[in-house]
């Protein structure tokens, strides 16, 4: 009989308890072994309702205690350093929660650690296993397209601000809807383009909602909000020089007076352009300009149980199948630029070479 595949779950809030823990328990051969939060009731809380044998309120205990081949990291997006890096020290694979962190310099420590340690750090950017995101890259692939010169990639809310401190507080998130579910987009764009290389970036941020204690009182995601724990950006957009000579324009809110909505990509070709939401495909056919759909609805996909298998099967293949860490880092460095682009009120240059 195969041994077990044996988990570890530091950060036990909103995202490990509906979607890490549920799906690494759907799996056969997979057991939690411990979990971990700074918050005792938290920890104690979660290893009763998912009989979890032990809990800790310090994750270096539960690291030096527990013998395991994985551990979800689940923590804020600034606190993902320590526990990643600790728990390849120890010799545990990572799944670590998008973004890969808070900023550049930690994404680069975490990278540099699962080269030092060589243990796995994949990071969970679920959404590479939407069906139509995968038809998208194959597309891009076969060249359907011709040559990509220009891609679109938004991530849009009319109203969608999370209330939770997590989310609002610089020195716990890293920053707001650029890093929170801007991250897909870019992350989105560049695993369908392969992870061509970026030259230049010239990004704005704004404030323009979070700060409205009106508009806080009335709430949004998950209630009212405190509008002095809001300490970042609720829009950015940007616009990305590649080293061939194609770009790409970027938006992300968390709040705006827009008509669409979500995640959507568009890249314009020389044979072709193509758009993810709806999918279609635009060419010229026999002298015609024609709009090609699918014929049949893509299958249900659950996103997040796939990308937990992945990473399980990661640990037992001893192969990343998901987005492994050099793309999270060149993903992150995108991010930073963008903000500090901003800061800077000028186009600046994007670190790319790890």
């Amino acid at each position: 009989m195969k041994a077990k595949t044996r988990i570890g779950i530091i950060g036990c809030g909103g995202i490990a308890r509906a979607t890490h823990i549920p799906n690494y328990r759907k799996i056969p051969g997979v057991e939690i072994v411990a979990c971990a939060d700074i918050k005792e009731d938290a920890a104690r809380k979660t290893a009763k309702e998912f009989e979890i044998k032990s809990y800790y309120t310090d994750y270096e205990e539960l690291l030096e205690k527990e013998t395991m081949d994985g551990v979800s990291v689940c923590t804020p997006n600034v606190l993902h350093k320590g526990p990643a890096i600790s728990s390849m020290k120890h010799g545990f694979h990572v799944l670590v929660e998008k973004p890969m962190a808070g900023n550049l310099r930690d994404a680069k420590a975490m990278y540099y650690a699962s080269r030092k340690y060589e243990r796995m750090l994949i990071v969970g950017f679920q959404t590479r296993f939407s069906p139509d995101i995968a038809a998208l890259k194959h597309i891009v692939e076969s060249r359907e397209l011709g040559e990509i010169y220009y891609t679109r990639a938004i991530h849009l809310r009319r109203w969608g601000i999370p209330a939770s401190p997590t989310f609002l507080d610089k020195a716990l998130s890293g920053g707001g809807p650029l890093l929170d579910i801007g991250c897909y987009s870019i992350d989105s764009v560049m695993h369908v383009l392969g992870y061509p290389r970026p030259k230049s970036v010239l990004g704005v941020t704004y404030t323009k909602f979070g700060k409205n204690r009106e508009l806080a009182r009335k709430g949004s995601w998950g209630g009212p909000w405190k509008v002095d724990d809001f300490g970042v950006e609720d829009n950015a957009f940007a616009f990305v020089r590649y080293g061939d000579g194609s770009s790409m324009s970027f938006e992300v809110n968390w709040a705006s007076f827009v008509k669409e909505e979500g995640l959507n990509l568009t890249f314009f070709g020389t044979k072709g352009g193509a758009q993810l939401r709806p999918l279609e495909m635009y060419k010229d056919i026999a002298g015609a300009r024609v709009r090609i759909t699918p014929q049949d609805e893509f299958p249900k996909v659950d996103i997040y149980e796939k990308r937990i298998s992945a990473f399980v099967e990661s640990i037992r293949k001893g192969k990343a199948l998901l987005c492994p860490a050099i793309e999270g880092l060149k993903d992150q460095a995108i991010l930073e630029a963008i903000y500090r682009s901003s800061e800077l009120g000028r186009e600046v240059r994007i670190e790319w070479d790890f």
